[in-house]
């Protein structure tokens, strides 16, 4: 809606006004919109992968759920997104036959899958996903560019787009179990591939990592490769052992055959600590791990690693695992917590979670990830970091936040119940039109539920990390808030009564008299009491606003008899009050130390104007000058 006149009485009107449609705006502000994607999904239906769109205007929201392309904005996650939820469930529509056929094998392998009563067997979705992802062009990612492109093929690349039998399931003792497709990683199939081409930097197998898994990698693990090349590997160590322990162990070929009968598949051990053990025992002559030379080894008989980022590309390939986490390392860790927010993430919090917040999140490798809940307004949101400290700072202002959610209801009855008077309020209300600047809130009663939440709910909130610890402290908040909005209620009556004292002295009998005086005072006065101060105020030094006041007045009532020795006193402060408002204004430095320099400054106002008033603390224009050069630094 948009008014052409605003009318501010006890309420505020809105005269001649006009509705604005949101698609208005869209289409003649397209620069000033912000536009936010979420939930990309395969739509069977439409043939693409859509998402929804969310259109703002300086944080007004015009379209909520705008359903959209995702193939125009994302292609690569579109494409993959396509092939998960399209093409490996069959979830695609139009004249693609290898799709129902691969579906009709892949049914075919969880039979004879069944038959053995061996569970795991059949390569499972992930494996389906790369398969095709392998093929298909980077391009694609909707069922009419899948057609067109599979139109163009001729008969023979099409059958490629097929799977057999023997890709699906891995048979008892075939090529299939001596060269697997995948290696397990926990509960992560990794994939591998096969080459053979002496010279080529990936000749032999390669392990195919996703960056968040590279510090997850067991070395000992990888040292044994596949199946199908551990006795060619025990061969070349066994040849290429010093000849004095060599001539114990020949023909190399049948110890290596014998080890691998022994050893089928990997141990927890290194392969040269198992293989030695093996040797020693069968000859009874001593070997330790430590006299096999790897370096000699063939390049094919070292596992060959292919590191991917997020989008599937290469990022590095070596077959030396800690170079490649010395010039990665660090990335896979920032990855493993970005997947891990992934996983554990949710949005739109409004009450606290009903499984307990972890303060790590353990993964491979010994990384940890920090979950947080975060504040974002009107919700709070389960994040997680990879750094501790900005989770704890994160987690204690997001705890907050449910908190002040749940205690809504609580808060409005309080508000209801102050016994606020008329006189205060409306002195609480003068407040806004004598002050410079500040935010007129929704009156006294408000502020000072809001502040007296502020005081219940401080302290450290690390802990509450379960439904039930937030229960507990929530209890405890929510009995004493109307008692410390009592209190609060109190102190507001002292200090109004001493400002609307103040506030009459603040101006010269004489018109021009000691102007620069009288403004810095009414400037010290809007700086200490303006709209929202009760609940902007920390509640030490809302207990300290009486003196100040007061010490404004002692300073009015003296600046007639010797306003040049009050100005001098001005000059000597006004450094300090120029540099307090450039590093407000520029929001530089530790905040929580310009703040305490803020309140050390009133506190000099006190000594140099109205001694007899005291001071909180030990204060003089020399402790404040090395206060600010400490600041500045």
């Amino acid at each position: 809606m948009l008014c052409a006149t605003l009318l501010d009485t006890q309420k505020v009107w809105g005269l001649t006004n006009a509705r604005i449609e949101p698609e208005w705006a869209i289409d003649e502000l397209a620069h000033l919109l912000a536009r936010k994607h979420y939930d990309p999904h395969w739509s069977r239906a439409q043939g693409r992968v859509l998402a929804s769109e969310q259109i703002s205007l300086f944080g007004l929201v015009l379209a909520p759920k705008r359903p959209v392309h995702y193939g125009s904005i994302a292609p690569l996650e579109a494409r993959e997104l396509m092939v998960r939820q399209g093409l490996v469930p069959g979830e695609v529509n139009g004249r693609l036959p290898f799709v129902e056929r691969n579906l009709a094998t892949l049914e075919r392998a969880r039979e004879e899958e069944a038959k053995l009563r061996r569970a795991g067997l059949v390569a499972d979705e992930d494996w389906q996903a790369a398969w095709y992802l392998d093929r298909l062009p980077a391009e694609v990612n909707s069922a009419v560019g899948l057609e067109k492109w599979f139109k163009g093929l001729d008969a023979k690349t099409r059958q490629t787009l097929e799977w057999s039998l023997a890709e699906l399931l891995p048979g008892e003792g075939s090529e299939a179990e001596r060269f697997p497709k995948f290696m397990l990683l926990g509960e992560k199939r990794l994939r591998l591939h096969y080459r053979f081409e002496p010279g080529t930097p990936d000749d032999g197998v390669t392990l195919v990592v996703p960056l968040h898994l590279l510090n997850a990698l067991d070395p000992a693990r990888l040292s044994w490769l596949v199946p199908g090349l551990a006795q060619d590997k025990a061969t070349a160590l066994i040849r290429g052992l010093p000849k004095a322990l060599r001539r114990n162990f020949v023909p190399a070929p049948d110890f290596a055959r014998a080890f691998h009968e022994a050893w089928p598949t990997a141990s927890a051990d290194r392969f040269t600590g198992e293989l030695a053990r093996f040797l020693s025992r069968a000859t009874g002559a001593a070997l330790a791990a430590s006299e096999f030379d790897e370096t000699l080894l063939e390049p094919h008989l070292r596992m060959n690693l292919r590191v991917l980022d997020e989008q599937g590309r290469v990022l590095e390939e070596s077959r030396d695992l800690d170079a490649l986490r010395a010039r990665l390392g660090g990335l896979a860790e920032r990855a493993f917590a970005e997947r891990a927010g992934r996983e554990l993430a949710s949005e739109g919090l409004t009450t606290f979670p009903d499984t307990p917040v972890p303060r790590t999140v353990p993964g491979a490798a010994g990384l940890e990830a920090y979950p947080a809940l975060v504040d974002q307004g009107e919700t709070v949101a389960l994040q997680v970091f990879a750094e501790a400290d900005k989770a704890r700072q994160a987690h204690q202002r997001g705890v907050r936040r449910l908190m002040r959610i749940a205690l809504a209801d609580r808060a409005k009855q309080a508000r209801k119940q102050l016994p606020v008077g008329p006189k205060i309020e409306l002195m609480y209300a003068s407040v806004q039109e004598f002050s410079i600047g500040g935010e007129l809130g929704d009156g006294l009663g408000a502020d000072l539920v809001d502040a007296a939440l502020k005081a219940v709910l401080d302290g450290d909130l690390q802990d509450v990390r379960s439904r039930e610890v937030f229960q507990a402290r929530l209890q405890d908040a929510g009995r004493g808030l109307f008692r410390e909005a009592m209190a609060r209620l109190e102190l507001a009556e002292r200090i109004l009564e001493v400002y609307a004292e103040v506030r009459t002295k603040l101006e010269p009998e004489l018109m021009g008299f000691a102007r620069a005086n009288y403004d810095d005072l009414q400037q010290q006065l809007s700086g200490l009491v303006y709209p929202g101060f009760l609940r902007e105020t920390p509640a030490e030094r809302l207990a300290e606003l009486p003196r100040y006041i007061r010490g404004i007045g002692l300073r009015a009532e003296r600046i007639p008899r010797d306003p040049t020795r009050d100005q001098a006193r001005m000059l000597e402060i006004q450094p300090f009050v120029d540099a307090l408002a450039r590093a407000q204004a520029q929001q530089e430095g530790d905040a929580e130390a310009w703040e305490h320099f803020r309140w050390q400054l009133e506190e000099l106002r006190v000594s140099q104007f109205a001694q007899e008033l005291g001071t909180r603390e030990p204060v003089s224009v020399k402790r404040l000058t090395r206060a600010l050069k400490a600041l500045q630094r």
